[in-house]
Formats: structure tokens, C-alpha cells, sequence
């Protein structure tokens, strides 16, 4: 009876581990930028795969500002997300990003960037 109970525990263990929530987006913070030179980071979303239609991105910067923030490609969809440009103004502006995962249930991942632009 003990062997059965133990059986259970590592069990229930096993199904909390399987169900732990590791996702996360990489780097912790975005390197400044400057006015006039090229920039480009890409956000690295890990833990599951995104759904694409559950992806949502705020910011601030200006339309005219000179950089996109676009998926890499199609292939990696919304977990590789690029930031690239040449900055036209400086300023101290937010990136948010938020997402679901497929097969996740109602699992969900946000981080907001201060994204700085220096002269």
C-alpha cells in the first residue's frame, strides 16, 4: 500500500512538472539605441509556440520614427520578433508585447521594453 501511494505522489509530481509555465522572451532588456545608426535586436520567445492571432504588440514610437518590430520570418512566426532601423528621433519609449501559447489553454506571456533612443 505504501509503494502505492508513493506511485501517486510522483505521479502528481510529474503532472505539476509537465504543467510548469517556463516561458519567457530573451534579452531581459533591450540595448540602447542612437539617432542615425542602425539598430537591430531580435526577442526571443521560448516555452511554447506562440499563436500568431493572440500576438499583440503596443508601443509608443512614432510612425515616422524609422524602425519596424516584425516576426524574423515565417518558419519561426511570432517567437522571433525583430526590432530594426536607423532611429530619426531620440526618446525614451515602450515596447509590450503579449501572447498565448498552442496547446496551452489560457496560458499567456507579457513584458514590456523601455526602448531608449540617444542622440
Amino acid at each position: 500500500m505504501m509503494k502505492e501511494g508513493v506511485f501517486y505522489v510522483l505521479i502528481f509530481i510529474n503532472i505539476l512538472v509537465g504543467f510548469s509555465k517556463g516561458y519567457k522572451i530573451e534579452p531581459n532588456e533591450l540595448p540602447n539605441a542612437r539617432v542615425g545608426e542602425l539598430y537591430q535586436q531580435s526577442l526571443i520567445i521560448t516555452g511554447g509556440k506562440v499563436v500568431d492571432k493572440y500576438f499583440h504588440l503596443k508601443t509608443n514610437l512614432p510612425n515616422d520614427i524609422g524602425v519596424v518590430i516584425e516576426p524574423s520570418n515565417e518558419l519561426d512566426g511570432y517567437n522571433n520578433i525583430n526590432i530594426k532601423g536607423t532611429p530619426k528621433y531620440s526618446g525614451k519609449y515602450s515596447i509590450e508585447i503579449s501572447t498565448g501559447f498552442y496547446g496551452k489553454g489560457d496560458d499567456e506571456l507579457s513584458e514590456t521594453y523601455d526602448f531608449i533612443i540617444s542622440e
